[in-house]
């Protein structure tokens, strides 16, 4: 794949001729038809009655103008001599047909080619004389008159837009041009310059396309194609303005088109050219360019990535054959957001080459470990200066170590490979990684009172712009389940089910790792908020098969609502919804800074709830839908000083197998025995164990089988004690039902059975652990709570012990507010 990697784009003279082709193959004819496209004249003229491509006219007889948006339905033209009449609608109408007389067509007369002079008679100038001097005979007698023969045409308008006839063979005009010629500001105007850009007559929904370039003409009618199949409308005034900015300008494609900025035309011509580049694009097409349309590889119409940033020839081209290499293996729907972070991390790179190197980096084979050396100094004094912080420097130090090391394993520094002179030492060493930076601060999580407020906020919603209860329920949907808001917006309608305990449970689709069918238990508040979306959406769309219906429908294009909420448009409402908002305030009166509270925030805060609730690390992470319990420790904060706290207010309360106080006296750990205790212990599901082998072995050996209660090494504290609890009735339930089977021998029965003594020495740790704890004050027994809390945020459970599970928290956590 690398090697049929193209970087010399031919000339772009060379490319129109074949994109006018492409996009004219892309053409549906059936579209041509409804568009009423005469490829002779260059005009079309769709139907006025169509949704997308159609005008209301006025109502007025015989006006085919476009009509304004009021009760009577005049245009202004004929709204105004209506109000100069004085009559009453109903009689203006009856009495006072309008006459217009620049208007296109033949006349009548069966072939005759010279235009007629008014859209009633529908006569050229010649026959309306001969028609009257006979006076107005039936037209069929008129027609069959032998002294009456038809004329010829005198010739197409100078004017290169227009399509019409001229009114006679002196007059260079049609009607409509020849007034303007006439009445023009500038009688010094040049004539060839002025028949060049003037633009053609309005005439209902014709949109004449005359006078633009081929390649215009092509990228006109298949944007307008791509946008009705889109769902979006495309007004005749529109096209005609764009045609005749393209006109005026002599542009040879559209992307040459200068449109005033910020207006709607702009908009409309915006999506066109998104249309058409991913239309007119392919793979083999766009590696050949600097800037991506990543349309063209499936991910995204209007995604781009940009590899200008990157000066050197020979980074541009390794960094697209690395992401040519690494586009196969990605999932999600913002693939191209993590191709761009390579580019973005390797622009630092490129800069340093540019700043150290009198070459600025463009010969490859002279590079070498100096040039390293200066990039990480580089790097170090972006930090130091303040340009980029901490968290940058290092993601773009591992991202350039990743790039140099794959472009390695892709082989393009082989022989005849389009690196084969960077050198060896051109490559980050494992010590040139800058520290990752702790954090020891409160995480993305938003505060419970800022997540409270926010929640009493949400009925503002409806006045925010695009707001409603479909955003509403969305963004609450969000705070309850901590999901991605891809994954909220992309929701089916059917995403509810109940689970064999008659709970709800929501099937959603993880998108980042392409997990389909993801179950998540949901209160039962959140499933309410899903039904009444459910019951909404369908009253809206009451003839979609149910099985296509997006449960969070686009607002706009979206006339079956089977096209679920674009990605960014839960964070575009939700960002305006925050800025319009009052100031949200922390517990100790001080304003939170707004650019914090973003849809993804929500995940956190969903991931620091169940963590201050007591849900097990493990627990959490399937939750949380992670593979490595390392990133979803990553989404909570339990502070190293919290952890170090709550081991000193625990370890006075531990205790042996006996029930025994391991240590004799409260006091504060030292640093290093902080350290002994986290590298020589290991935990169980409850307690600790301390025996070396088991330790070393992350608590999958142990050389006692597993009989914790009965062995020297085992520690446990009052942290454990709903494990203890739950381990005990597990004992119990176990000894009845194995008392009651028939279907074990006796001896394997034996074996299975809990023993007494396991269950007498539970109960005996059970008793002196709440002995201990009913021995403190009440301060001191509110410690302890929290700090079990604490520790029981950080614990994991080897997976080598026997197979029970304490009990948990309930997993369909209500929010504060």
């Amino acid at each position: 794949m690398t090697t049929a990697l193209q970087l010399v784009p031919a000339p772009a003279e060379d490319l129109l001729p074949a994109r006018a082709e492409l996009l004219r193959k892309l053409i549906r004819p059936q579209f041509l038809e409804m568009l009423h496209w005469d490829e002779t004249s260059q005009v079309l003229r769709p139907s006025p009655d169509h949704s997308l491509l159609g005008l209301d006219l006025c109502t007025r007889p015989g006006c085919w103008a476009a009509a304004r948006k009021t009760e009577a339905m005049l245009c202004s033209a004929c709204r105004s001599t209506w109000k100069k009449s004085g009559k009453p609608l109903t009689e203006f109408m009856a009495t006072e047909p309008k006459t217009i007389s620049s208007t296109s067509g033949h006349c009548s007369f069966p072939e005759c080619r010279r235009p007629w002079t008014s859209s009633r008679t529908q006569m050229c100038a010649r026959h309306r004389e001969q028609y009257r001097k006979r006076g107005f005979p039936p037209l069929e007698e008129f027609y069959a008159d032998p002294r009456v023969r038809p004329l010829t045409g005198f010739g197409l308008c100078s004017a290169d837009s227009c399509h019409r006839d001229r009114i006679s063979g002196t007059n260079p005009f049609c009607s409509a041009h020849w007034l303007r010629w006439r009445d023009r500001e500038d009688l010094t105007a040049d004539f060839e310059r002025w028949c060049r850009t003037t633009p053609a007559a309005a005439e209902s929904t014709t949109v004449s396309l005359r006078g633009l370039a081929p390649v215009v003409v092509s990228e006109l009618l298949f944007a307008v194609q791509a946008r009705t199949d889109a769902g979006s409308k495309t007004s005749p005034m529109e096209l005609r303005s764009i045609a005749q900015h393209a006109r005026e300008q002599r542009a040879g494609q559209l992307d040459d088109v200068d449109i005033k900025p910020n207006t709607r035309l702009s908009g409309v011509v915006r999506s066109m050219r998104q249309m058409i580049a991913a239309g007119a694009s392919t793979p083999e097409l766009e590696q050949i360019k600097d800037v991506w349309n990543m349309g063209a590889f499936g991910m995204g119409k209007h995604r781009k990535l940009d590899f200008t940033p990157l000066l050197q020839e020979w980074m541009r081209r390794a960094c697209k054959a690395w992401v040519l290499d690494s586009m196969p293996r990605r999932y999600g729907k913002n693939i191209p957001n993590g191709l761009s972070e390579m580019i973005l991390c390797l622009r630092f790179l490129s800069q340093s080459l540019v700043r150290s190197r009198e070459d600025a980096g463009m010969d490859a084979a002279a590079l070498g470990r100096r040039d390293i050396e200066a990039f990480l100094q580089y790097m170090a004094h972006l930090e130091h200066t303040g340009e980029i912080s901490t968290n940058r420097r290092v993601t773009a130090a591992r991202w350039t170590s990743r790039f140099l090391r794959e472009i390695r394993d892709m082989g393009l520094t082989r022989t005849d490979q389009i690196l084969a002179a960077l050198p060896d030492d051109f490559a980050l060493r494992r010590h040139d990684m800058p520290p990752i930076p702790s954090d020891e601060g409160p995480g993305r999580a938003l505060p419970k009172e800022i997540l409270s407020q926010l929640c009493e906020r949400l009925p503002s919603l409806d006045q925010i712009r695009d707001g409603g209860d479909d955003i509403r329920n969305a963004i609450e949907i969000l705070i309850d389940t901590g999901r991605r808001p891809d994954e909220i917006g992309c929701l089916a309608w059917d995403c509810l089910e109940t689970d064999e305990h008659g709970k709800s449970v929501l099937v959603y689709t993880d998108f980042k790792n392409n997990r389909i069918g993801c179950r998540l238990p949901i209160p039962d508040s959140t499933a309410e908020i899903i039904v009444r979306q459910k019951k909404a959406t369908r009253a809206r769309f009451p003839d979609t098969e149910l099985t296509r219906l997006a449960l969070f429908p686009r607002p706009r294009q979206n006339a079956d609502g089977t096209e679920p909420f674009r990605t960014n448009h839960i964070g575009n409402v939700h960002r305006r919804w925050v800025n319009a908002m009052p100031p949200l305030i922390l517990a100790d009166g001080t304003e939170f800074p707004g650019l914090e509270v973003v849809p993804y925030s929500y995940r956190h805060s969903y991931a620091q709830r169940h963590a201050d609730a007591g849900t097990l690390p493990d627990v959490l992470r399937e939750l949380m839908g992670h593979r490595s319990l390392q990133t979803t420790q990553g989404y909570y904060r339990v502070t190293e000083k919290r952890t170090r706290s709550a081991v000193d207010k625990l370890v006075s309360h531990q205790f042996d197998r006996h029930g025994n106080r391991v240590w004799t006296q409260a006091r504060q750990l030292l640093e290093h025995e902080h350290a002994r205790l986290r590298i020589g212990q290991v935990s169980v599901p409850y307690g600790i164990c301390v025996e070396p082998s088991n330790v070393k072995a992350g608590g999958h050996s142990c050389p006692f089988r597993f009989r914790c209660v009965g062995c020297d090494h085992f520690r446990t504290d009052p942290s454990y004690l709903p494990e203890l609890r739950t381990y005990l009735d597990t004992l119990l339930r176990d000894r009845e039902r194995l008392a009651a089977t028939t279907d074990l021998d006796a001896w394997a029965r034996t074996e299975a059975t809990p023993s007494d003594g396991e269950i007498k020495r539970i109960r005996t740790l059970i008793r002196r652990v709440e002995t201990d704890l009913e021995g403190l004050t009440d301060d001191e027994r509110e410690q302890i709570k929290d700090a079990t809390q604490t520790l029981r945020k950080t614990r994991t459970v080897s997976l080598g012990m026997p197979g029970i599970r304490p009990a948990e928290p309930d997993l369909r956590l209500e929010r504060d507010a």
